[in-house]
């Protein structure tokens, strides 16, 4: 990443004659500053009043807008003198402190705005074609004991997080927006805000008790309520349950879309079918589901075909010899 001064943004760029041009701007610009043309900065304001960000959900512009904040940094450089190697500089910084997942999204992110200034005439190529992932990107699974552990030693409003996110298989966004309303004598509905799919996820015994307990203290709309007492935001969430885990004993890494993967894999253990599982966490591709639960699946599967190898040798134990 280029180095700064207090208050000041330094940015180099090498040019195709070897020199280096240096870009001087201040941080933290006040948000009504008008861009130069042809920068970064108006790059971005472009693309977020095109009618290809209009068209996007409500939460995957949210999920944009926490991943281009990093291309902010940027905001005085021109679009079309933008390096390959800043932008994977970039995605290494933030791997080292969110994780591959996160700088793997970063780069989806980067990728998307490239192509719509491509196609646009911004920029003559992308500079992040065929940027390979990261290995490890995906956000690990949590197994039965750790979330066994979690429940047993978290505090309260944590502690119902992960309840609820075990028991109904649902992303983290859909979680902090499930409201009491939502509840009803068969189950919760869920109106996926990825998806937009509609979903009713009948109850587990355990999350039907907790739920009775719950609502006779509940101080909001809202299922999940934070240590205030308030709904949760998503990056709180995140960030506390994060910094808690390590305080009672489980692994770093771990993160509340990770019991969406152990959610499947109970079911899978079940003996559930893709398409039963899907139809409680809401994936509308089957792959998915499948990847989330293939340690799952091989071991019913192994215990399957060795209890298939024993009755096979059984009956020709039995079977008399002419």
């Amino acid at each position: 990443m280029p180095r700064s001064e207090p208050g000041l943004k330094i940015v180099r760029r090498m040019l195709a004659d070897g020199s280096v041009k240096e870009y001087r701007y201040q941080r933290n610009k006040p948000a009504q500053r008008q861009q130069a043309p042809d920068t970064m900065g108006a790059l971005i304001v472009a693309y977020r009043q095109s009618q290809d960000w209009i068209g996007l959900r409500d939460s995957t512009r949210r999920n944009y807008n926490y991943y281009l904040r990093h291309l902010e940094d940027y905001a005085e450089v021109p679009a079309r003198e933008m390096k390959r190697r800043d932008l994977l500089d970039a995605r290494d910084a933030i791997a080292a402190t969110s994780g591959a997942g996160a700088a793997n999204v970063f780069m989806r992110v980067s990728v998307t705005l490239f192509n719509w200034a491509r196609n646009r005439e911004w920029v003559d190529h992308s500079p992040v074609d065929r940027v390979r992932a990261l290995p490890g990107g995906h956000l690990a699974a949590w197994t039965k004991a750790e979330a066994d552990h979690a429940i047993a030693s978290l505090p309260e409003p944590l502690r119902r997080a992960v309840i609820l996110a075990r028991y109904t298989g649902q992303r983290r966004g859909d979680l902090i927006a499930m409201t009491w309303h939502d509840v009803e004598a068969e189950g919760i509905r869920v109106r996926q805000q990825k998806t937009d799919a509609a979903l009713l996820i009948p109850f587990h015994p355990t999350l039907r008790g907790e739920l009775a307990t719950w609502r006779a203290e509940r101080t909001s709309t809202h299922i999940l309520t934070s240590e205030r007492g308030q709904p949760w935001k998503a990056n709180h969430l995140t960030h506390t349950l994060q910094a808690a885990l390590p305080k009672i004993g489980l692994r770093d890494g771990l993160n509340i879309h990770g019991l969406r993967k152990l959610a499947a894999a109970e079911l899978a253990d079940a003996g559930c079918t893709t398409h039963e599982i899907a139809a409680i966490t809401g994936h509308r591709s089957l792959a998915m589901v499948q990847l989330y639960t293939a340690s799952a699946q091989q071991k019913v599967l192994a215990q399957a075909a060795i209890l298939r190898l024993e009755t096979a040798a059984g009956k020709r134990r039995k079977t008399p010899r002419k």
